[in-house]
């Protein structure tokens, strides 16, 4: 692939996910580590992007910040008010699963100010330390090897461990819906950790904020014939509201 190719397709990740890794550049684009850092180099000094810890984030962000923590910053409050309504399918007592994700984040939040008894396995190092103040959590964390830019557990054993459990619900944070192509996503190493806890659940639940819609990631995970509904925000647009319904999917948001 060219070096113009390259800059152009990195540019088309950056425009759908804010932020892309430096790790997942070197599998997509099929070239040395080397080479993806010499891009990164010459891009920001084209002001095309900004470097950060292990990727790179859109130009317009000034901060000093790795990728997770930058799309754990976007769409905050949108996340918030999804979580709110996620935490309605939960019952006291349940078994629930939690993907690594800045979504779950706010899941897991919500999950502690609103429930007292719940049993909880998750891949993600962030969501562990939120669920942690809650004595009564029984907290399962499945082995695995260490992703260090998403704080995140993967690998063949924290699959197994998780497909071992009977779950009632799962809550995954996902990249990007689709009607045509589903369910899709950046992170390589989440994508089997997902599915394990999908094929797990009793009901699986998308999490994710109006920006994700109508978008397609790099990977596929599944159609949206997997999933028992998708929890968003107030901010869907009508247009993709009918789209989904008439194409049958579940799709559930709070109606301010």
């Amino acid at each position: 692939m060219l070096q113009e190719e390259r800059y152009k397709k990195i540019l088309e990740i950056l425009k759908l996910n804010d932020s892309v890794k430096v790790t997942e550049l070197v599998q997509v684009l099929n070239v040395s580590i080397d080479t993806v850092r010499r891009d990164l180099e010459n891009m920001e000094s084209k002001r095309m992007l900004k470097r950060v810890h292990g990727g790179a984030i859109l130009a317009e962000d000034h901060g000093d910040r790795n990728a997770f923590t930058y799309r754990d910053s976007k769409n905050k409050e949108k996340k918030e008010q999804l979580a709110t309504l996620a935490c309605t399918y939960v019952t006291e007592g349940q078994a629930i699963a939690l993907n690594a994700g800045t979504t779950n984040l706010e899941v897991a939040k919500k999950l502690v100010e609103q429930f007292e008894r719940l049993t909880i396995i998750t891949n993600g190092l962030r969501i562990i330390d939120i669920l942690s103040s809650k004595p009564n959590f029984t907290i399962i964390v499945p082995g695995g090897l260490l992703d260090h830019e998403e704080f995140a557990l993967y690998g063949k054993k924290c699959e197994e461990e998780i497909r071992g459990y009977n779950i009632d619900q799962a809550f995954i944070s996902i990249n990007a819906i689709s009607i045509d192509k589903g369910l899709t996503d950046f992170r390589m190493h989440e994508i089997d950790v997902m599915l394990a806890m999908m094929n797990s659940a009793r009901q699986v639940n998308i999490v994710a904020d109006s920006s994700k819609f109508e978008k397609v990631s790099y990977m596929n995970v599944c159609p949206l014939s997997d999933v028992t509904r998708i929890i968003s925000d107030s901010s869907l647009n009508e247009d993709v509201v009918k789209l989904y319904r008439n194409a049958g999917v579940s799709l559930k948001y709070p109606k301010l």
